[in-house]
């Protein structure tokens, strides 16, 4: 009682009007008069407007600021208050001239948008504003016109009361900036080195193809798809084959090298990759039939590179759908053949899947590499899949990156990930203008090479390696929690682990094993077809508490978002608190199916308040929360009721214990008129006990407490 009484003799001493709320404890709010604050600065006329309208405002008077357009702010001073977390309310009004409002402490932003639109002049009820840790003194509220709904005719705005509410202890927060240096490839330039058209009545491509060096003569053999245009992959029956004494040749034409063997299993026959060990090369090919969820993958030995006897081992495996597209390299004491698949044999997310081997012919079951988010079936974002080491970095070159196919046919992503075998939630580190792309080390000389439908035949292009910025983002860190905020080349939450015990004993919570948690579009189909970008600045608190990632991209949208993140109080210790704003700038390029925030958590299972473990997909509207859960451990996302203007579904994925809250969702997609939306408040917590119901229900209660 005394601290509250300490605050309020406090605000009365900087001549505000306290409104009187009864006995309460110490965290109970503190409101003051708006129309009392000194106006620091101001864009537009501000002033004290007595009652009218019909409308009875505290004192019998508000703040009203007469905005003349978006971006018209005016700045005022809060009361010296101790040192604390805050929560921030505000009783407002809405009238048939009003704007949208956005809020900054100290000039950056807290809390969602606030749209003053009414038909009729009305006083709001408590307003939750955000929340700030605030150092013992007087601090500023900015008050920001940001738009207007469409009905609206003006930009004006009007502040009653507003109120603080402490809720805990100064938040000791560590926040700093980081740049991940790292080697980077570079593609120059391309030179046509092979054309498979030579002898031929017609033109004819090669594909999918791989270069090896003979041990004993030093000729270089390549074999590849080979057949007349157009691309006819049904009809892709022989591997094509010509030596040369350099990878820049000049390549001489030889005979095919294998024919697709019906009696062998072999429909069509795609996408050879040779690797030499003991004095044998190996060739492992997948073999395609109309069983799409069962290609074969086979191998063929050789000692000359000349003649090719199949294995008795045939099939080595069967996989779907169309399990292509294999690479082998060696890493430790065993094989690791990489390839193209999906998440089900049926179809689902592409996938680069990959089987280990210690002898080459018997190969272990199948264990996932990397996931894309984007689902169909044949061609997608997991093709040619080949991984290069360099010093402690693995690389994973991948193609096609991107939604539309026909533009992404000659985008070739890559990814680095010390771990050879995870490079899901691995950076994106370029991407190189290749299809089919093999890399090639010839000593001290590194080449990329290309092909594929309508190139013309086999380019080669030198390949570079530089040290350069590979990240940019924030580490912020308290005893609780630890976040890797990400900020470029994409903006998401990289990492989160937690210690519910405040100690520093942190454990992971949140990863980027499959999406990564931020927002996302879904723009012409469901999934992610746009992630958000590299925002055009990041604003930080001064004791580092809250990062505000302003202007986010995605893709080739009008659409950014801002994306703030506060470290909030709890009753043990803080957490992290979400709130995105979106920003329509034009009409999207097609129908919008899904306006999302992804929350990637990292343990086994999760679920919602009905069901501890949710099955892959979807459930309508959104629960209280959503929680990831393990052994000794509950992450908590808890959900600020009416802080999104629309929550359509939440989808799971139980293989990454993901949930994506959906506020748009919708199949064919709506038409998202432009203007200012709020995107949603969720707060991100942490208990040492599993599946901790009780501590999820106080969290989503917390979170919807209004000072």
């Amino acid at each position: 009682m005394r601290a509250r009484r300490v605050l309020a003799a406090l605000l009365l001493g900087a001549g505000l009007a306290a409104v009187p709320a009864g006995p309460a404890p110490a965290d109970d709010p503190v409101r003051f008069e708006a129309e009392s604050l000194a106006v620091v600065s101001a864009t537009a006329p501000v002033g004290a407007q007595a009652d009218c309208c019909g409308v009875s405002w505290s004192g019998g008077r508000q703040l009203w600021f007469r905005g003349a357009r978006a971006g018209d702010s005016v700045t005022l001073t809060l009361p010296s208050v101790p040192a604390g977390q805050y929560d921030l309310g505000a009783v407002l009004t809405r009238a048939g001239d009003y704007g949208t409002l956005r809020f900054a402490v100290d000039g950056v932003a807290v809390g969602q948008l606030f749209d003053g639109y009414a038909g009729a002049v009305q006083r709001t009820g408590a307003v939750p504003l955000g929340s700030a840790s605030l150092a013992a003194g007087t601090h500023r509220l900015t008050v920001t016109v940001t738009g207007r709904s469409a009905s609206s005719t003006g930009f004006f705005a009007g502040l009653d009361t507003v109120t603080l509410r402490r809720v805990g202890p100064l938040a000791a927060v560590t926040t700093t900036p980081y740049e991940t240096l790292g080697e980077t490839p570079a593609r120059g330039a391309s030179t046509r080195v092979y054309d498979p058209s030579a002898g031929e009545s017609t033109t004819w491509y090669y594909n999918d193809h791989t270069l090896v060096r003979h041990q004993q003569t030093g000729v270089w053999h390549l074999f590849g798809i080979t057949h007349a245009e157009p691309g006819a992959p049904q009809d892709e029956k022989v591997f094509g084959h010509a030596t040369a004494p350099t990878p820049s040749g000049p390549w001489t034409k030889r005979p095919v090298a294998l024919a697709a063997d019906p009696g062998a299993g072999e429909q069509w026959i795609w996408a050879p990759h040779v690797v030499h060990h003991g004095g044998v090369y190996y060739m492992f090919y997948a073999a395609g039939n109309p069983d799409y969820a069962r290609y074969r993958m086979h191998l063929a030995t050789s000692t000359d590179l000349f003649t090719w006897t199949r294995s008795s081992a045939n099939p080595l495996f069967t996989d779907g759908w169309e399990g292509r597209d294999p690479m082998v390299t060696r890493v430790g004491d065993r094989w690791v053949m990489y390839y193209t698949a999906t998440s089900s044999p049926s179809g689902g997310n592409h996938v680069v899947a990959y089987r280990t081997s210690t002898d080459l012919r018997s190969w272990s079951g199948r264990a996932i590499a990397y996931t894309s988010p984007h689902t169909g079936r044949a061609g997608g974002q997991t093709e040619s899949p080949f991984v290069v080491r360099r010093g402690e970095w693995w690389y994973l070159f991948v193609c096609c990156d991107g939604t539309d196919y026909g533009a992404a046919y000659r985008r070739t992503a890559v990814y680095r990930s010390r771990d050879p075998l995870r490079f899901d939630g691995a950076e994106k580190v370029t991407v190189l203008d290749a299809h089919a792309a093999e890399v090639v080390v010839d000593g001290s000389n590194w080449y990329l090479t290309h092909a594929g439908w309508g190139q013309g035949g086999l380019w080669l292009a030198p390949l570079t390696w530089s040290t350069g910025v590979v990240a940019r983002g924030w580490t912020v860190t308290t005893g609780f929690l630890r976040a890797d905020v990400r900020t470029w080349p994409s903006a998401r939450i990289a990492e989160l682990a937690v210690d519910p015990a405040g100690a520093g004993n942190y454990r992971p919570a949140l990863d980027s094993s499959h999406r990564g948690t931020g927002p996302y579009l879904a723009v012409g189909r469901f999934d992610v077809t746009d992630r958000a970008g590299a925002p055009a600045r990041v604003d930080v608190s001064a004791d580092g508490s809250r990062i505000n990632l302003v202007g986010i991209p995605f893709g080739d949208e009008p659409v950014t978002a801002d994306w703030l993140l506060t470290v909030t109080p709890r009753w043990t210790g803080p957490g992290l608190q979400s709130d995105v704003t979106w920003s329509v700038n034009g009409w999207p390029t097609a129908a919008v199916w899904e306006v999302a925030f992804n929350i990637d958590g990292a343990s086994p299972l999760v679920g919602d308040p009905a069901v501890e473990a949710r099955p892959t997909g979807d459930v309508t509207g959104m629960p209280r929360w959503t929680m990831s859960t393990g052994d000794g451990l509950s992450v908590v996302a808890s959900h600020r009721w009416g802080s999104a203007w629309r929550g359509d579904n939440t989808w799971y994925d139980a293989g990454h214990a993901m949930a994506a809250w959906q506020l748009l969702w919708r199949a064919g997609g709506l038409s998202w008129a432009p203007g200012q939306y709020a995107g949603g408040t969720w707060r991100l917590t942490a208990s040492g006990v599993r599946r901790d119901v009780p501590f999820a229900d106080a969290a989503h209660a917390a979170t919807n407490a209004i000072p």
